[in-house]
């Protein structure tokens, strides 16, 4: 089937097309016989940071101070979301505290 929107080839039995999103079907259109595919949801903030990644990358930097500091310069410097923006702040200044922490215990400081 083709998407009257974008001319784009979809299966038979898709119900929006796979490149613009466009519906391609109405219930009508369905025959009774053949159940409706399933319906996925979509997380509501799909840009948003999970917890595991959160954490993870928290804990990774309380041992290696430059990880935080990386991926808290990426994320800050990403044209991102503020839920982004927020856990890159959070990671450089933890490895920051961290790399301080260090020093003052190594007698470097």
């Amino acid at each position: 089937m083709f998407c009257p929107e974008c001319g784009t080839e979809n299966p038979d039995n898709a119900r929006f097309c796979g490149n613009c999103r466009h519906p391609l079907a109405t219930a009508s259109d369905t025959p009774a016989s053949q159940p409706s595919p399933p319906v996925v949801e979509i997380d509501s903030d799909p840009a948003a940071v999970s917890d595991g990644l959160k954490y993870g990358i928290l804990f990774g930097t309380l041992f290696i101070p430059f990880l935080g500091l990386i991926m808290g310069i990426v994320y800050l410097l990403q044209d991102s979301t503020e839920a982004k923006k927020a856990v890159g702040k959070l990671w450089l200044y933890t490895s920051i505290a961290v790399m301080i922490f260090y020093l003052a215990f190594s007698g470097e400081f």
